[in-house]
């Protein structure tokens, strides 16, 4: 066997030319695989991340017919002790508590229709960051003090700033008529199309007096400890409410469309995936052979004098596997190198656009990259194996070779 090695790996550098281009190839193709993965895997985690981890949570808790009919009235009562219970289940990181009501904002001299949310300022600022998306004034305060930021197109159209005040008006869940005077304390850019332009947050105690709660809420939202099963912890979670009718949905039963989209974009990785290995095997198929085709007359005689066919099947792999090897050696660096440059430089497109929007979120159009190692190891396996594959033609053809028909081959 280190005979054949050597003998691979001496045959692999008989036309240099060759070889060099068909690694090139490959090593091209694999940097630029490598360069492509990590972009969408950095685009579709921002994605993830703005949509799902800082927005609708892991899991969502609802009374049963809210998401369908958003009620106002659809509320689920003792939310306080539901949340303790639900923040001491294992795998459970962090438990927002939302109220939500259709408002009338009235200002001075104008108004606008908008969705008040009641939130907990300090909880929702560990699951959405809502703190740090305050662009002028500040965040609302731990405790009910009669405060709301509103979305900073809102207060355009409604020509406020920090430090006005907005009376809200709404139908309570009694069907009362609900109205609140609240000091806005801050304006907010979450890049949320709808919530910048017609959102607004209150504490959640000055939303329940508004819509006549009591210690009642439309939602909770979770969010789980890194890599925690969301199945188990949908299963989990709705063990804790069995004896309640509420519903517990994962995001992607939230969130279709999302989900949808990150179906769609492993099928376009598996498409790029498909593309790179199909150019690579046709390359290695052609190199290998035109090598066969080239040592027919050396193969008939090293056959003759006792190669058998299973060691020249052995012989014309091992030379593919140094292809590939040494593709990858020269390939995987200069990958590490677009990967890099991409994680801290990342794809400026505002040459394209200025923003990015998809599914009612605006993006940062410099794109950036996200290194992950089991990426990089399934495309290096993918490209030995595919042209292990190919090489298995003149491989086969090299063992089929008759002695005494292949030395008489000019």
């Amino acid at each position: 066997m280190p005979l054949l090695m050597r003998l691979a790996w001496r045959n692999l550098w008989r036309n240099r030319r060759r070889t060099l281009i068909t690694v090139s190839a490959m090593a091209f193709g694999l940097a630029v695989c490598m360069a492509m993965v990590a972009i969408l895997d950095g685009f579709y985690t921002e994605i993830f991340r703005s949509l799902v981890t800082e927005s609708v949570g892991h899991i969502q808790i609802h009374q049963r017919d809210f998401p369908a009919q958003r009620a106002v009235y659809h509320t689920i009562g003792g939310s306080a002790a539901l949340q303790a219970r639900i923040e001491a289940c294992p795998g459970v990181a962090r438990v927002a508590v939302r109220v939500y009501g259709a408002a009338l904002l009235g200002a001075a001299t104008t108004s606008a229709g908008a969705l008040v949310t009641g939130i907990d300022p300090e909880r929702e600022a560990a699951l959405t960051r809502i703190d740090r998306k305050i662009v002028s004034g500040r965040s609302l305060s731990p405790q009910p003090q009669g405060e709301i930021i509103v979305g900073h197109k809102l207060a355009r159209r409604l020509k406020i700033d920090v430090g006005s005040e907005l009376v809200a008006v709404t139908q309570a869940a009694d069907g009362s008529l609900g109205n609140e005077l609240y000091q806005v304390v801050g304006l907010f850019r979450t890049n949320n199309v709808a919530q910048d332009s017609a959102g607004a947050f209150v504490h959640v105690a000055d939303a329940q007096t508004l819509l006549g709660l009591n210690d009642q809420v439309h939602e909770l939202a979770l969010v789980t400890a890194p890599n925690a099963d969301i199945g188990a912890m949908v299963a989990t979670v709705t063990g804790l409410v069995a004896e309640r009718p509420l519903l517990v949905r994962p995001w992607y039963a939230v969130h279709l469309q999302l989900q949808q989209l990150l179906r769609l974009g492993d099928a376009s990785m598996f498409i790029l995936l498909a593309i790179l290995f199909v150019v690579a095997g046709i390359g290695v198929l052609n190199t290998m052979l035109m090598s066969v085709f080239e040592r027919t007359k050396e193969l008939g005689v090293v056959s003759a004098l006792g190669l058998r066919p299973w060691q020249l099947i052995i012989l014309v792999l091992a030379e593919t596997l140094a292809l590939a090897l040494v593709a990858t050696l020269v390939g995987v660096p200069l990958g590490l190198g677009l990967d890099g440059f991409l994680i801290w430089h990342g794809l400026d497109l505002r040459w394209f656009s200025a923003n990015i929007s998809m599914l009612g979120t605006t993006f940062d159009p410099i794109m950036r990259g996200e290194f992950r190692i089991g990426r990089i190891v399934e495309i290096e396996a993918g490209l030995v194996a595919i042209s292990l594959l190919a090489a298995i033609w003149p491989a086969l053809r090299a063992a089929r070779l008759r002695p005494a028909v292949a030395m008489r081959v000019d």
